[in-house]
């Protein structure tokens, strides 16, 4: 990614680099070193603050680095803060460095400030640098900082949340879903959708904006599957299914609730049979995503992984398409539709306008008769019950699994919009002259 990419992230006259002294300026290093990836990150200060005493260093990390024979070689960096108004006396430097030397299995000591060093506080380290090959003393100034933060938005939200762009916002909410499995608030989602057109939305970004949207209850206000481009949303699925396996262990580590990862990837399922086929969705998923080497998981790992996702699609099918189905008794209930929308808001979610519907009425399928037609066109009898009851999801079945989701959704969806439109028409015909 480009320098002029990452620095449309954030609005630098935004992060008051002024008052970055102290305890600030430590805590800004201290969570950007975690977002590039430190170990072992210790604050010598214990959170005290400046003036404590820190041994000449207010931070410790571990770095990791790949040597030559393919091992990966441990790194200890030093990090002192120079909190100032002006630039940083040349002596404060010369001291941080001479404490390191003492410690011959120190990698890189990094003097950090709010401001600048003086070019000859610059020349003194490469004077330095040149008869002391070890440790690498590294100057990050006001500058460097900026970039830094630029490349590592997570952290700008974390501390100056104000001064994030919405391209900067976006990149650190997908960087929070994918690194932590943390949810960004429901403003900032409206913020994004607002702003999506004039945003670059990738893959990684559009499935996070999924699961944050499930997360927060539907996705029927704002549809980002069903807003993106046939191209788009087939990437966003290959991406998100290759990486099923990596957020279900992640999910259950951190001990999150999985029903919005779930609901996420139904969502993505019933969304890309609006544009590719079940046979074709199936052999992505199967043969691409939950693949090693060309050969799809053994049947066990995909029940453990892909099976659950295909159940609460079906749990969902049902009530939307048993909804008004003379083959059902129905009673009050909620329902995985959810609690806040009706079946025909469930059909809004891919609806690239995202435009609500208002609530109606909620039911739940109790009973199914065997003595009447099926509105999707199914031939039942009284042999041959809903395919979406009699064919459970398994390892062996997705195909046809899909198959059944894919002619449901396609008639249903068709009827949701028929209804939308015949509504649209109604209101229009009844708005007094002249409104």
């Amino acid at each position: 990614m480009s320098e002029s990419e990452t620095s449309s992230w954030i609005l630098p006259a935004s992060i008051p680099f002024t008052k970055l002294k102290a305890r600030d300026l430590e805590e800004c290093v201290y969570w950007l070193l975690d977002a590039m990836g430190a170990r072992d990150l210790e604050w010598r200060t214990g959170g005290s603050g400046g003036g404590a005493p820190d041994g000449g260093r207010d931070l410790e990390a571990t770095f990791y680095v790949p040597s030559p024979d393919g091992e990966m070689d441990p790194q200890r960096w030093w990090i002192e803060c120079k909190g100032r108004k002006g630039t940083v006396e040349p002596d404060e430097v010369k001291s941080a460095v001479n404490n390191a030397t003492a410690h011959g299995e120190l990698a890189n000591l990094v003097v950090v400030t709010n401001t600048t060093f003086s070019n000859p506080t610059r020349d003194w380290v490469k004077s330095w640098q040149a008869a002391h090959p070890w440790p690498r003393v590294r100057l990050w100034d006001h500058e460097l900082l900026e970039r830094l933060l630029s490349k590592h938005p997570s952290v700008v939200l974390r501390l100056f949340s104000e001064a994030l762009s919405p391209a900067g916002l976006l990149k650190a909410a997908q960087e929070r879903f994918w690194s932590k499995l943390e949810y960004t608030p429901a403003k900032a989602l409206r913020t994004f959708w607002t702003a999506r057109e004039s945003m670059e939305i990738d893959a990684l970004a559009r499935f996070a904006l999924i699961a944050n949207e499930f997360a927060h209850g539907s996705i029927v206000d704002r549809p980002w599957g069903a807003s993106a481009s046939p191209a788009e949303l087939m990437q966003t699925t290959h991406l998100a299914f290759s990486n099923l396996s990596y957020l279900f262990v992640r999910v259950s580590k951190v001990g999150l609730d999985e029903e919005p990862i779930l609901a996420a990837f139904a969502h993505l399922i019933v969304t890309s049979l609006q544009v590719t086929s079940a046979d074709e969705l199936t052999t992505l998923i199967l043969k691409v995503a939950l693949s090693h080497d060309g050969k799809t998981f053994p049947d066990e790992v995909i029940e453990l992984l892909l099976v659950p996702v295909l159940d609460r699609l079906a749990g969902e099918m049902r009530d939307v398409c048993t909804a008004d189905c003379d083959r059902v008794l129905m009673s009050e209930a909620t329902t995985l539709v959810g609690p806040e929308h009706s079946v025909q808001a469930y059909w809004r979610g891919l609806d690239p306008a995202g435009a609500p519907a208002q609530p109606d009425e909620r039911r739940f399928l109790r009973l199914e008769r065997h003595d009447g037609p099926c509105k999707v066109g199914f031939s039942l009898n009284k042999d041959r019950g809903c395919p979406l009851y009699e064919l459970t999801p398994t390892a062996t079945n997705v195909a046809a699994f899909l198959g059944v989701i894919e002619r449901v959704s396609e008639f249903r969806l068709a009827e949701a919009r028929a209804k939308a439109e015949a509504e649209r028409e109604k209101r229009a015909h009844s708005a007094p002259a002249g409104t």
